[in-house]
């Protein structure tokens, strides 16, 4: 349970910080609760009434009672299992931990549903005045500040949160500080061991946030100093400078219908100029949905091979795979430029053969999945590697293509890595310290933005009828199913959910369209069976793709010009912008139906955002600051640590800090 936290070690352990705080550290009296309160309070008081019933679940009981103090008196209801409730009984004094709520219009009692509780002792308080006023002996782990922690299913907050506890207040925890004294001087940062307390078991809320501020700061200060010592292996190598094949780029435009936009003009000498030099290049080329980075790479991949090296690109899965080989062939192949594809699913035979070609210096550019970096696949000179979608890679994939699985000799390749989903700036600061970043705006001429609306669900009619115009049209149409959970072929809790989801959705649309074809396209399809329902999407022998989230990144068919997607609201606005990118990429304009409950719709504000803006770069900062970079999509799969103390942008000074602290080491500019 705890790995799928990302906890392993000790350390990943004290890493795991609370997501919020309970202050149970007085006994509020039951009269002085209030209504409106976003707080828990505890109370104490003895049990009226108890009353312990079966649910309509199985194995589940409710019990209800009324916990009454000298002030008042307040009703409850737990929820729990046959031995759940040991101890209570009528008369026991109980502790709980709740919201209190007012029902009936805030007449009446307040009400406690399903709070925390503890069977408690009293004791009368000592002193001539006491009376007959009590003390309550709070239950172990109450009377201070509680953490609370993120979990899984499976793994009880409770347990967690007593596992951090004993390992932070160990006697025999000994841990070393990895930051320098002078740094935590100079920035006036408590030790490890203290803010490590700070945030686990702090005696007082003002010392959480130095606490966790110092946390914070060493993450992103480890971060960056990985990064930059990555960098500084990587200006020790050598690379074959590309200068000979600097004119590619236009002789590759004299080939296009169109003419490049200013800023592909910029990114291709940017990249140019970095192939021309003898040190490995390493460049991120991101741009928004339809800025034209494939074309980029295009000319990248031109110029080396003008200049008499060979190519690799790595891209993450065989329907991207063969897309990026299919424009790499139709437009360099004319050009005199040889061109070679292999994926999981290539045979043998096949594969012996291209491995020769590789050998023998036959094939100019090699196009692949990961199988591209099996063993064998050795290019004699290799000068240039593109890793599009760089992001679904791991870090060692992403390592091993930068360094030596198939390449022979002593000189390194030229990496060139793509991301379609614009990364903000903070977080690429974080995750891209010492890489140059070429950043691609704009789209090729004559494309529409598309039109968003946001639509109830209680007009799903009405989405039918607009889909059956446009397909009746001429037009394609994509139908993205709900989010339910893990959709990316792993065979994930909910995987089979959302497929089961596409199925229904395809039938529907069967009632609902008499006589169009739909297509399903999800994870758990073979490779070449999402290859075949993306052909028959394209050349029109199916009108409607209805697809999970598989959609998101790369598929280009021009004449797709509307997508719905359900579940709006439970999607980050970054992914949604990548899905609605499917579309308008043609002659025809877009249009991405938000397809979600009234309510959702009215509470998720931030789909307004779509609605207004079409320039992902904006999206994405906003999206980073409405969610954090712990729950953005995709961030996980960059490879690098994840953020566990930090979050960006809310600290983004204390990344600069760090990136300030570093630069005296040089590097950082």
């Amino acid at each position: 349970m705890l790995s799928r936290l990302g906890i392993h070690t000790v350390l990943d352990l004290l890493c795991h910080l609370p997501a919020r705080y309970e202050d149970r550290r007085a006994v509020t009296p039951i009269g002085d609760l209030r209504r409106g309160a976003s707080a828990g309070s505890v109370i104490a008081g003895s049990v009226e009434g108890l009353r312990i019933r079966p649910a309509r679940a199985r194995n589940v009981r409710i019990a209800t009672f009324h916990a009454s103090d000298r002030s008042g008196r307040v009703a409850v209801t737990l929820f729990g299992g046959p031995r759940s409730f040991h101890g209570l009984s009528d008369g026991a004094s109980v502790a709980l931990y709740g919201v209190p709520e007012w029902r009936g219009g805030g007449q009446g009692i307040p009400e406690l549903r399903n709070p925390d509780w503890a069977v408690v002792e009293e004791r009368r308080s000592p002193g001539r005045d006491a009376g007959d006023a009590r003390v309550v002996q709070m239950p172990a782990g109450w009377g201070r500040l509680l953490p609370v922690y993120p979990t899984v299913n499976g793994l009880p907050r409770k347990l967690l949160a007593g596992m951090i506890y004993d390992c932070v207040t160990s006697p025999d925890l000994a841990l070393t500080d990895p930051l320098p004294p002078e740094i935590l001087k100079k920035r006036g940062f408590p030790p490890l061991r203290r803010a490590l307390m700070g945030v686990h078991a702090p005696q007082d809320t003002g010392e959480i946030e130095p606490s966790r501020a110092r946390l914070a700061y060493q993450e992103l200060y480890e971060i960056q100093r990985n990064i930059r010592e990555a960098g500084r292996e990587r200006r020790k190598r050598h690379a074959p400078s590309l200068a000979g094949g600097a004119g590619a780029a236009d002789e590759l435009a004299r080939t296009l219908p169109f003419g490049l936009t200013p800023y592909q003009r910029d990114a291709i000498g940017e990249i140019s100029a970095d192939m021309c030099a003898e040190s490995p290049m390493h460049r991120l080329l991101q741009g928004d949905v339809g800025a034209g980075k494939t074309l980029v790479a295009l000319c990248a991949v031109l110029q080396c091979v003008r200049a008499g090296y060979g190519a690799a690109v790595l891209v993450p899965t065989t329907v991207l795979c063969e897309q990026f080989f299919s424009e790499c062939a139709g437009r360099l192949a004319p050009l005199g430029v040889r061109c070679a594809m292999i994926t999981g699913g290539t045979r043998q035979g096949e594969r012996a053969r291209l491995i020769e070609s590789l050998r023998g210096g036959e094939t100019d550019v090699l196009v692949g999945t990961h199988a591209l970096l099996s063993p064998g696949m050795e290019c004699r000179s290799l000068g240039l590697v593109v890793i599009d979608e760089q992001h679904r890679f791991g870090v060692r994939q992403r390592a091993q293509a930068d360094t030596d699985p198939f390449v022979a000799g002593a000189l390194f390749p030229h990496t060139l890595m793509m991301s379609a989903t614009p990364i903000p700036r903070t977080l690429c600061l974080a995750l891209y310290g010492d890489v140059e970043t070429t950043v691609l705006r704009g789209k090729p001429p004559g494309r529409a933005p598309v039109v968003t609306k946001l639509v109830s669900s209680n007009h799903t009619a009405d989405v039918y009828r607009f889909l059956l115009d446009r397909v009746r049209a001429g037009e394609r149409c994509c139908w993205v199913c709900r989010a339910v959970g893990d959709e990316d072929g792993s065979g994930g809790a909910g995987t089979a959910s959302v497929v089961d989801r596409a199925l229904d959705i395809e039938r529907e649309l069967a009632r609902k369209l008499p006589g169009v074809r739909a297509e399903r396209l999800h994870g758990r399809m073979k490779p070449e069976e999402k290859a075949s329902a993306i052909a028959r999407f394209r050349d029109g022998s199916s009108l409607i793709l209805v697809s999970t989230t598989v959609i998101e990144v790369g598929i280009d068919i021009p004449e797709a010009s509307v997508i719905v997607i359900e579940g709006a609201s439970r999607y980050g606005l970054s992914q949604l912008h990548q899905m609605r990118g499917r579309v308008g990429r043609g002659a025809r304009a877009g249009v991405c139906l938000l397809l979600d409950a009234a309510a959702d719709i009215k509470r998720s504000r931030r789909l307004e955002i779509l609605v207004k803006c079409g320039d992902g770069f904006e999206i994405a900062e906003e999206d980073l600051r409405l969610r954090g970079a712990g729950e953005l999509d995709g961030l996980r799969q960059h490879g690098r640590v994840p953020l566990r103390a930090a979050t960006l942008p809310r600290d983004s000074a204390l990344l600069d800090l760090a990136r300030a602290d570093l630069a005296r080491n040089g590097h950082f500019q």
